[in-house]
């Protein structure tokens, strides 16, 4: 081979080299991870967990935590209403220390996908996990819902990848491999610091062990805002006297019958909290 093709052959070939040399290092860092690994669907798994139920109290102005001990175990092999092979998922409740037996008080549905897991909650769709599973992966895990009127704070979640492979600390026990799922996080205003605003809060995370499932999610909502008590209702007509509402009629309708309006006095005004949270943390699996 003379000298000038023994140069054009290595111009070529370098480049060619390298080339594959980066495509395998690209390749290596996107190495993907079934979905299917965060979320095993084998009938018997089970995971116990400590629930943090948030409510709110004295006419929606305190709030209050009740603590308890849930287990989620699959259950059996169904299929949905596509027809597609999925799993049910039965709840069991007892007391926070332990002691009490189990109590069933839900089922839920799993459906894996080849590149999602479904999962049914009160017959709400959510897309809990999709592929591919790498950091700052975004999709929009409510889509299937139709999040209007009181549900109306599921709508546009946005949920996101980040920690992707990480460890993660449950108590006093970490989880090598994790993925955290980042649902929403929005929040407007401050009770504790100004009590006489109007304010939101819309947070919502979920952290998946690889072949454990969920051991973490932190769910809160929450609307505050000032609430009126009304009372001695009654309906105007003009020209003739007021017409008290009986308490076991519908005043508003009362009134359109009557071709008038309704009228309440404020009696009590204050403003408190409409929402719920919900926190579920792992303590064992199998």
């Amino acid at each position: 081979m003379s000298k000038s093709r023994k140069y054009f052959f290595l111009i070529l070939v370098v480049p060619l080299f390298l080339s594959m040399q980066f495509c395998k290092r690209e390749t290596d860092a996107f190495t993907v991870v079934p979905v299917a690994d965060y979320y095993p669907t084998q009938v018997g798994k089970y995971i116990i967990y400590q629930l943090d139920s948030t409510i709110f109290t004295n006419f929606e102005t305190t709030k209050e935590i009740h603590s308890y001990q849930v287990k989620d175990i699959v259950d059996a092999e169904i299929t949905d209403n596509l027809n597609r092979p999925s799993y049910r998922i039965r709840r069991m409740i007892r007391d926070s220390a332990g002691l009490k037996p189990w109590t069933d008080i839900a089922t839920f549905m799993a459906t894996p996908l080849p590149n999602s897991i479904e999962y049914v909650e009160n017959n709400l769709r959510f897309i809990k996990l999709k592929s591919p599973v790498r950091e700052n992966y975004f999709w929009q895990g409510n889509s299937y819902i139709n999040a209007d009127g009181d549900l109306d704070y599921l709508k546009s979640w946005e949920y996101n990848y980040t920690n992707v492979g990480q460890p993660y600390l449950i108590g006093n026990k970490a989880v090598e491999h994790t993925v955290t799922v980042l649902q929403s996080d929005e929040m407007t205003g401050d009770p504790a610091l100004f009590p006489n605003n109007v304010a939101s809060k819309n947070y919502s995370v979920e952290v998946y062990g690889k072949n454990i499932g969920l051991i973490y999610k932190d769910f809160i909502y929450w609307l505050y805002q000032k609430n009126n008590t009304l009372g001695n209702c009654r309906v105007i007509v003009e020209g003739q006297p007021d017409t008290p509402c009986p308490y076991d009629v519908d005043c508003d309708l009362l009134a359109q019958t009557l071709n008038g309006y309704m009228k309440c006095d404020t009696i009590a005004s204050r403003y408190s909290y409409d929402g719920y949270g919900i926190k579920l943390q792992m303590i064992e699996h199998n």
